[in-house]
């Protein structure tokens, strides 16, 4: 399926020009987990919109702390509504364009979140987060509309390895 490499192509372009940004952006704080939310409901009709999500240490301790209860560390690692939100970033305009536009308009969330995984894959074929970050991040999909739990697991283990996605696996049921 030919739009499927396109689009691959159009995230990992994407992602290649944003996170530059986001390490300088946030970059005064240590970045642990960065979530990617591709979204075709909004409400404005089907045009798909992308928004990423940053969690840093500093950011998931701050919010433990404003907890009253007693703050799950693994919920506020790896739960969106805890990150610091970018909507919209205009390193995804093309692929926005892309899908909003051309003839893939019509495409399966799933298959976006696909494309979305492949991109992150080749990313770390070719060291990208190696060179951009001083330590290994675990890169996310916000997709619990989409998939469900098992599925959303496998994908985050594809784009990130066994290794640094132990600890999304093995606490999955606090934010999933």
């Amino acid at each position: 399926m030919h739009y499927r490499d396109e689009l691959t192509g159009l995230v990992k372009d994407a992602l290649k020009e944003g996170i530059p940004a986001l390490v300088k952006e946030y970059g005064d704080e240590d970045i642990t987990v960065i979530s990617i939310d591709a979204d075709n409901t909004t409400g404005f009709g089907d045009d798909y919109s992308f928004t990423v999500f940053v969690n840093t240490e500093e950011n998931q301790e701050r919010r433990m702390k404003d907890d009253d209860d007693d703050a799950d560390p693994w919920y506020y690692r790896f739960c969106e509504v805890e990150m610091y939100i970018v909507p919209d970033p205009d390193c995804f305009e093309k692929t926005l364009s892309f899908l909003n536009e051309g003839y893939a308009s019509g495409l399966a969330m799933d298959e976006v979140y696909g494309c979305i995984a492949d991109a992150v894959e080749q990313l770390r074929t070719e060291k990208f987060f190696d060179s951009v970050f001083p330590h290994d991040i675990l890169i996310a999909i916000n997709g619990s509309e989409v998939f469900g739990a098992d599925e959303l697991i496998k994908l985050i283990v594809r784009m990130n390895g066994e290794e640094l996605s132990r600890d999304y696996v093995e606490n999955a049921d606090s934010f999933i």
